[in-house]
């Protein structure tokens, strides 16, 4: 039997951090994902670098490089407040500078306040975004049912008890919920003793590295929906990948990989 349980280099298990704002605190938080191995999306409000030389959106990409540059809107609006003309400009208008600065096209974003609704994801989808996350924790590891209402595991408060929950799951045998993700605001680390706390929990973390999939947001929502795309024969002999990224599949209990525009016999 076939299963898609399986992520990047045949990883049962991703872990994602996502933070909003672009804070100035970004940057020490980069610097411990870098150390670590880790990695982040980062939701980003443009209107703060509209008067930023050139040089300077360098230095800005510099800093999220091996990272995520994702929407935030343009001014950080309320989305279910403002017309769905202005929400769409915000969004837009995000999407323009970021690609700017980030020199890659962006289509992820974090609602504003954890603010959406059904009109505010159909506005998303017009705009071109793929991914939106939310600010409802759940405790759990599951996999989003719809990528515009991305739901994380987590504030960063609460990441220890997580980590420590996440890591235990890892070595059931009947743990098919293979995704941590973690999220909050870099100025929220306010004393060294916030920031020994995040730490203690990245390298936690990163010390089941062999095991784990560290990936930006965007690079989940590419792998999960490459791999829904997976084209199967009826009789399992047979799997072919349409994608441009290369994919892991599990049958009967062995790994395969199942390489990008190639057809897997069995």
């Amino acid at each position: 039997m076939i299963s898609f349980n399986r992520y990047k280099d045949g990883k049962k298990f991703i872990v994602t951090f996502s933070y909003d704002d672009g804070a100035v605190e970004d940057k020490r938080l980069i610097d411990l994902f870098n150390r670590y191995g880790v990695k982040g999306s980062f939701h980003l409000n443009s209107k703060k670098y509209k008067n930023l030389s050139g040089e300077q959106l360098s230095e800005i990409k510099k800093i999220y490089e091996g990272h995520e540059i994702s929407c935030h809107t343009y001014n950080h609006c309320w989305p279910t407040r403002v017309p769905k003309t202005t929400l769409v400009n915000e969004v837009i208008d995000d999407r323009r500078k970021l690609e700017d600065i980030a020199e890659y096209t962006v289509c992820g974003m974090s609602y504003p306040f954890g603010d959406y609704n059904e009109e505010v994801i159909s506005a998303l989808n017009e705009c071109g975004i793929l991914y939106s996350r939310t600010t409802k924790n759940t405790k759990k590891f599951s996999l989003p049912e719809n990528f515009l209402e991305w739901h994380p595991t987590t504030h960063h408060d609460g990441a220890m008890e997580c980590a420590k929950r996440f890591i235990e799951k890892m070595s059931s045998k009947y743990n098919n919920d293979p995704l941590l993700y973690i999220w909050g605001h870099s100025f929220e680390f306010k004393t060294e003793e916030k920031w020994q706390f995040i730490e203690d929990v990245i390298k936690l973390l990163s010390e089941n590295k062999e095991d784990i999939w560290f990936a930006t947001n965007m690079e989940i929502y590419d792998y999960i929906t490459a791999l829904k795309n997976l084209r199967v024969a009826a009789n399992e002999k047979s799997v072919y990948n349409p994608s441009a990224i290369p994919l892991w599949i599990e049958k009967d209990g062995e790994v395969f990989e199942i390489p990008a525009g190639k057809t897997v016999n069995f």
